[in-house]
């Protein structure tokens, strides 16, 4: 019986800053129906608390108990690992987050890993940085492979895989680990701090490469939010109107 729904954010409940129809709608009465919502995202350069004040901005009830982003799962990861010292590409927010976990963010060839993520000033000198780090040992750990994301007017922005792909193409090396969607790591995390197992967590999102895929690999239901046809051969749950997921949720509760 399912107790939790997941939600993914960019392009499932808001394109860049316009909130999808339905969205906010679909989870107060999902929300009054007791079903416990949760948000997660791939979003690598933003904070936690960044990413929470964007979906209070928009009226869902979110905070820290209930918002994932990479950036909380990378300091989770890291401090695992028992992982102290990184370079970091990535930006001054996620800098921050990382500090404020203990965790080191150093230009040295020293350092234990270089965490990839989210950077729109990647530069010619941060790629070497990474590239000597690599060559010195340290392991390349990468906030998600995200070719791109999903804004407002139908465009999309280069996402974290473009940053990846530069210090790929630099190294030879592949990523050691990948935090974000399709692992399962923040989809583990999500379950164990609430208590889920697979069978009661549900999976919304608008991408079968990444969160339907992740639902997959932890072998847990889901839905694809698919409100322009764009995957006409897409054989599991699906729906155009957000407004379907609750009948949807209701039928898999039964």
């Amino acid at each position: 019986m399912i107790k939790g729904i997941a939600f993914d954010l960019d392009g499932t409940l808001y394109y860049g800053n316009k909130v999808i129809e339905g969205a906010l709608d679909t989870v107060n009465t999902l929300i009054n129906l007791n079903y416990q919502i949760l948000y997660f995202t791939n979003n690598s350069g933003k904070t936690q608390q960044q990413i929470i004040d964007k979906l209070k901005g928009f009226g869902f009830r979110a905070n820290m108990q209930n918002t994932y982003c990479c950036s909380y799962v990378i300091c989770s990861y890291l401090m695992e690992k028992k992982i102290t010292s990184v370079c970091l590409i990535g930006t001054d927010d996620l800098r921050s987050d990382l500090e404020s976990h203990n965790i080191r963010v150093e230009n040295s060839l020293a350092v234990s890993a270089v965490v990839v993520a989210f950077d729109s000033s990647l530069s010619y000198d941060k790629i070497t940085m990474a590239l000597e780090a690599i060559n010195n040992g340290a392991k390349l750990i990468v906030a998600n492979t995200d070719p791109s994301y999903p804004i407002e007017n139908n465009r999309r922005l280069p996402g974290c895989g473009a940053m990846v792909g530069a210090i790929v193409g630099a190294t030879c090396h592949t990523p050691d680990f990948i935090v974000g969607k399709p692992n399962t790591y923040m989809l583990e995390l999500l379950c164990k701090e609430h208590n889920f197992s697979s069978k009661e967590i549900c999976i919304v999102g608008d991408s079968p490469e990444s969160d339907i895929k992740m639902a997959d690999n932890f072998q847990c239901q889901s839905i694809l939010f698919d409100s322009e046809d764009a995957f006409p051969t897409f054989s599991g749950n699906k729906v155009k109107s957000l407004h379907e997921v609750i009948s949807l949720i209701n039928k898999k509760g039964d």
